[in-house]
């Protein structure tokens, strides 16, 4: 995790923004999503070295597009969900990257690019 960032009151601040209805096929795993979500970006962001080990800001800039790809692929896969579920899913991480980066200004956090 990135230092100063609080994962289940990032949860929860999404969780309030994120509307089920808009996601009719997924909202039953919401929260279940948006944690595997936050646990996706915060991976990228080591392995693409945006933050380092320790959390704090890393020598690399937050890619939104490879950030966004790398978070659907990896809950695709680790959900074994289809095609279709898929693309619902991409939905859905979309509106997490927007309530994530008012997440992030909320905190000061946003030196992040995020």
């Amino acid at each position: 995790m990135m230092n100063g960032y609080d994962k289940q009151e990032a949860m929860e601040f999404i969780l309030k923004r994120i509307r089920a209805k808009d996601h009719p096929e997924l909202a039953d795993s919401l929260p279940e999503l948006i944690s595997q979500t936050i646990d996706a970006d915060m991976a990228y962001m080591h392995e693409n070295h945006v933050i380092d080990e320790d959390g704090n800001a890393g020598t690399e800039y937050y890619e939104d597009d490879d950030a966004f790809e790398y978070m659907v692929e990896k809950l695709a896969a680790d959900n074994k969900l289809d095609p279709v579920r898929a693309v619902k899913l991409a939905s859905l991480v979309d509106d997490y990257m927007d309530y994530q980066q008012e997440y992030l200004e909320s905190k000061g956090l946003v030196g992040w690019d995020h």
